[in-house]
């Protein structure tokens, strides 16, 4: 996969990434409420804690992970609605190949997606026209937003006080 490739799946693989994070995030916070109940229900509910020992701040860890489980998940959710943006077979294509992880050859198996190789072929490289585009739009868009902040920033002068 050449560079312009990787940008042009960036926000697919963006995805993937969040994907996992959650689930890694899930794991931690379920460890966490297993480690709870056993210190408070449990094997552990008999020993003494003082401030310094670690069953005494088990639950400390669980705000810091939920938040950003949060965050997490509607980044993620966000990446879903830019994918639900598309319509007809871009959506389906876009799910089954990026997200489920379908080769070409996969969805042209796929009973519930009615077109031959050749056509999701032609299609993919349409899409693909179509993501490089964007990507150069959120490219433009990043940059002129910075150079704004700059120019921005040259024009206010710090009030005297």
């Amino acid at each position: 996969m050449g560079r312009k490739d990787k940008s042009r799946y960036e926000w697919l693989q963006e995805y993937l990434d969040l994907e996992e994070r959650c689930r890694y995030l899930r794991w931690q916070i379920r460890k966490v409420k297993r480690e709870e109940v056993r210190w408070t229900e449990g094997d552990l509910r008999n020993i003494r804690l003082n401030a310094k020992s670690r069953g005494s701040h088990v639950l400390d860890q669980l705000p810091p992970l939920e938040t950003e489980l949060n965050d997490c998940e509607n980044d993620r959710q966000e990446l879903l609605e830019l994918v639900d943006s598309f319509q007809g077979y871009e959506h389906d294509f876009l799910k089954m190949h990026y997200i489920e992880g379908m080769t070409l050859e996969d969805i042209a198996d796929d009973p519930e997606f009615p077109y031959g190789i050749d056509w999701i072929r032609h299609k993919s490289a349409e899409l693909h026209r179509t993501l490089d585009f964007l990507d150069q739009w959120e490219g433009r868009k990043r940059t002129f937003a910075r150079r704004f902040d700059t120019e921005i920033m040259d024009y206010i002068t710090p009030i005297p006080g």
